[in-house]
């Protein structure tokens, strides 16, 4: 059970973070020239939970957005909040002001991204986990290797039939391809340096 206080200013962020993932995914449907039913089908999410993603009356499961990325063949990082161009020279730098964010409400789960615009085939993200949050009950996979650093908390890690409850100081590392799995079992937030090197194209 999620033990976090929302507040109306943050609700309000929510909303409007949902809103903007759903324009996004318009936007790539519709570069994409694919309709609603043909996404659908490629992605073998419902027309209905479509539709309501893009018009940020829910927010998709961390294997929801896994089906439409891969069916609609563009990286994690085009789901991200729009980020502004880099300033002169500083193209390899994102200052921690800047990070784009992806929240999943209702995982309990927010993802900052730490890697500059323009980099597909390694992601580097923040993990933000509220107590009792994580990536949902169904586990998820992804072509390429994965690996973390656990910064602040505690962060429970499934992979395949093993379970590991790792602390602050504590690293990891596995192939994504296996069915996995994380929450946060503690009553304080979470932070987890989460790295994705993708083996596919995006």
């Amino acid at each position: 059970m999620l033990t976090s206080i929302t507040t109306p200013l943050q609700e309000e962020s929510d909303y409007d973070a949902l809103g903007d993932l759903g324009a996004r995914l318009r936007e790539l449907r519709n570069e994409k020239k694919m309709t609603l039913a043909e996404l659908s089908l490629r992605s073998q999410v419902s027309i209905g939970m479509l539709s309501h993603i893009e018009r940020g009356q829910t927010s998709p499961s961390l294997k929801t957005l896994e089906r439409l990325r891969l069916a609609l063949e563009v990286p994690l990082a085009s789901f991200f909040e729009r980020e502004d161009p880099a300033p002169k020279n500083e193209g390899t730098v994102v200052r921690a002001h800047a990070r784009a964010r992806l929240p999943f409400k209702k995982l309990g789960l927010v993802k900052e991204r730490l890697s500059p615009p323009g980099h597909s085939d390694l992601d580097v993200l923040m993990l933000v986990i509220e107590p009792g949050g994580g990536s949902g009950a169904e586990p998820w996979t992804r072509q390429g290797e994965k690996a973390g650093l656990v910064l602040e908390g505690t962060f429970e890690l499934h992979v395949g039939d093993a379970s590991h409850v790792l602390r602050e100081g504590d690293s990891f590392q596995f192939d994504g391809s296996q069915p996995h799995t994380f929450r946060n079992p503690n009553e304080t937030t979470a932070r987890v340096l989460w790295i994705i090197k993708s083996d596919e194209a995006g």
